[in-house]
């Protein structure tokens, strides 16, 4: 067939599972960063924001990132939890 269809290859649509009700999907997709480091590592580093979750307490949100420091000889990669204060969004550098 035409664009692709029938090739035999892959689950068809009708025996692929369907989204669980009440199961919540991300608010926001994942997204390339900066990230603002600690004094000994300032940065602004690359990174990956895997998930958001509000801080308690304040209005504010962390992001859970993995970020390269590039500080050195070896690379070393950073997770963690850090507050949005801390991020820029990747297009913006």
């Amino acid at each position: 067939m035409a664009g692709g269809m029938g090739n035999g290859r892959g689950v068809p649509l009708r025996d692929r599972p369907l989204a669980t009700p009440g199961i919540r999907r991300r608010a926001a997709p994942t997204r390339h960063c900066w990230v603002q480091g600690p004094k000994e590592h300032p940065g602004p580093w690359p990174g990956l924001v895997i998930q958001w979750r509000q801080e308690q307490g304040s209005p504010g949100w962390s992001a859970l990132v993995v970020y390269v420091v590039l500080d050195g000889p070896d690379p070393a990669t950073v997770h963690a939890w850090v507050s949005s204060a801390f991020l820029t969004p990747a297009n913006e550098h």
